[in-house]
């Protein structure tokens, strides 16, 4: 029995979506830091993370056929080499992501993080639609677009220049920036292999299988090393990281291939920005102060009217 083709999303619910998954990515920063203080290990947090999200997966796969369906559709596919192995190490770029969240967040500040991470994010994304990595195809520089992808790096100058939080800022802020060209690979690969399986939850589970692998090979070095003594955290809260992360892996695999990674990557950064001061305000760490609060929210503005932008540049050239 052959699946059915994943049916095309219309642009404003892929915009939306795009939206709930940015709030979803600063939601489980928020989660991953909190755990990592907890634990006094970042790369143990990220590994939790990543544990609870496989275990729910596995869940999923035993009870429903058209997951193993995709499975087996993307591993044909891979045999035959009509579709790149490389891109089944997406899920590496994630899990170097939720430890940047775990290790590098804390110490920035989320909304610091958030727009470091945006650079990349922007500047992967641009790069990704212009070489046709994605399932959308190679899109072209336009002014709209490269425009956006200004916007969004301007929105990180904005956000970290008056910020007291950050000690060392080139070296700090590297790491998410890093990070964010990594999960624009990622989200590109992702939305391929969702093309070749028809099923964005088995791409999800690869990626977090391979993330988890990695993870946990790097947690065992860590412990063989250091012999760390960690006691888990009773508040159930702070295991919810990796079922979050499901929720915009997931996402970004579907809505991708419908508006590109650039597009993508800014519509979201919008909800990622603003549920990142909502925790900056609402739950402050020590390294929050109320002038890096107003500059990350100017950034807010900043980025969605990048988003709108290149958005406008996808809509006339349909």
């Amino acid at each position: 029995m052959r699946s059915r083709p994943l049916r095309r999303t219309p642009r404003v619910i892929a915009f939306s979506l795009a939206f709930i998954a940015g709030l979803a990515m600063s939601l489980q920063a928020h989660i991953n830091g909190a755990l990592g203080a907890e634990l006094g290990s970042g790369i143990a947090a990220a590994t939790l993370s990543f544990a609870g999200g496989v275990l729910l997966l596995v869940i999923a796969t035993l009870v429903s056929a058209r997951i193993r369906r995709g499975i087996v559709t993307i591993r044909r596919a891979i045999s035959a080499h009509s579709t790149s192995w490389s891109f089944t190490l997406a899920g590496s770029a994630g899990a170097a992501f939720v430890l940047s969240q775990s290790t590098v967040s804390p110490l920035l500040g989320l909304g610091n993080f958030t727009v470091a991470f945006v650079c990349g994010l922007t500047v992967g994304g641009l790069v990704m639609d212009r070489f046709g990595i994605g399932p959308a195809g190679r899109q072209p520089l336009t002014l709209l677009r490269l425009g956006g992808a200004v916007l969004g790096i301007t929105a990180v100058i904005i956000a970290t220049t008056n910020s007291q939080s950050v000690h060392g800022p080139t070296a700090a802020l590297l790491v998410p920036v890093a990070c964010g060209i990594g999960v624009a690979w990622q989200q590109a690969a992702n939305g391929r292999l969702t093309a070749v399986g028809n099923n964005p939850w088995s791409t999800t589970l690869i990626n977090f299988c391979v993330g988890f692998g990695f993870l946990l090979v790097g947690t065992a070095i860590v412990c063989a090393l250091s012999h760390p003594v960690i006691r888990l955290p009773t508040n159930p809260w702070l295991y919810l990281g990796g079922p979050v992360g499901i929720v915009f892996i997931a996402i970004a695999s579907i809505v991708v291939r419908h508006i590109g990674i650039l597009v993508y990557g800014l519509c979201a950064t919008t909800g990622q920005l603003a549920s990142a001061v909502a925790f900056d305000v609402f739950s402050p760490s020590s390294t929050t102060s109320p002038t890096m609060s107003a500059t990350v929210v100017f950034s807010v503005v900043v980025v969605a009217v990048g988003a709108a932008l290149a958005s406008l540049s996808g809509i006339r050239g349909k």
